[in-house]
């Protein structure tokens, strides 16, 4: 049989979707992270509502210096979807019928591995599945993603070898990051961690302010904060220091809540000054009441001439381990 295999990235928006927590089953589910196994007819998929779907999934994942789709995509028709296949972490079924009177999405957790996503686009013809695939590129994108985050988050809360008593003494919030960032920096309300790898490089940052007023959330205020406080803190080679690029790839910003926590995020690039170095970036800022302090979470990569998309994820899944600790400062 013949795959067809493809890069893509990703976008967001908000749609309804039909979940359905069955969790029936249970093995878990298999496959490479941020892939997707999509069940189309191959005649289908190069039609005008197929390629509309390769296109929501070969959407380019914003804030990265190149671009990179957000997935991996595996065609196969739909009479070599067999148990093997129904394994894959990510599965989307085309289904069109004269019996729906609308085009929609329904999603199922679980359905033949634990793990797994099952969507299922339905729709009453070509037509209306091509423009629900267009006005909802964001949407189903967003879907995937989170759920990608979510179930790596998961895994990092049993695998992580996260420093965790200090960074709830020193900042009051539980949290844990990939394995392997084993040079700490530590310093007054700021701690760095990196696997200091010249070629796939990858860290973590965590700060914290008083909170004055809303408006240290704003987009401007953020970015300033940003480039006072890793400028100090991560220097380069010859006097250089980290800062925010803004005028070729202005940073993206977006209010958010994760697991009950209002986050203001920054998606960009940061650079060294005076340097050629740089790379991607994801910034998560919160209130912390009980420390009535703002915590700052970034993540980022230095990965010249290499993919970036899973380097990032992996590190952004640390987002969706975040909660606030009951632990009084010191």
């Amino acid at each position: 049989m013949k795959h067809l295999r493809l890069l893509f990235a990703f976008a967001t928006l908000s749609f309804i979707l039909s979940s359905c927590n069955n969790a029936t089953g249970w093995m878990s589910a298999s496959s490479a992270s941020n892939e997707v196994l999509v069940i189309i007819d191959k005649d289908e998929w190069l039609e005008p509502h197929g390629r509309a779907l390769f296109d929501v999934l070969n959407s380019p994942m914003p804030g990265m210096p190149q671009k990179e789709a957000n997935f991996k995509i595996l065609q196969i028709d739909p009479t070599n979807f067999t148990n093997t296949f129904k394994m894959a972490r990510n599965i989307m079924v085309v289904n069109i019928s004269n019996i729906y009177t609308e085009a929609k999405m329904g999603a199922e957790i679980n359905k033949y591995a634990s793990g797994q996503i099952v969507l299922t686009l339905k729709a009453p013809d070509k037509d209306a599945l091509e423009t629900f695939l267009r006005d909802n590129q964001d949407r189903i994108v967003d879907y995937i993603v989170k759920k990608e985050l979510e179930r790596t988050a998961q895994w990092l809360k049993k695998e992580a070898a996260t420093p965790k008593t200090y960074i709830r003494n020193e900042f009051g919030i539980e949290i844990d990051y990939p394995k392997g960032l084993s040079n700490i920096t530590k310093d007054e309300n700021f701690y760095w961690a990196t696997n200091n790898s010249g070629g796939s490089r990858q860290d973590i940052v965590i700060y914290s302010l008083p909170y004055t007023s809303e408006t240290i959330f704003e987009k401007d205020s953020l970015i300033k904060i940003r480039n006072r406080v890793l400028g100090k803190h991560i220097k380069g080679a010859a006097n250089s220091q980290m800062t925010t690029s803004t005028s070729l790839f202005p940073p993206l910003y977006r209010k958010i809540e994760v697991n009950g926590i209002f986050r203001a995020e920054l998606r960009g690039l940061w650079e060294m000054t005076n340097d050629m170095m740089g790379g991607p970036f994801v910034s998560q800022a919160f209130v912390n009441e009980n420390r009535g302090r703002v915590t700052f979470v970034e993540v980022y990569v230095y990965a010249p001439e290499k993919k970036k998309r899973n380097l990032m994820r992996n590190l952004e899944a640390s987002f969706y381990t975040i909660s606030i600790s009951n632990v009084a400062e010191n």
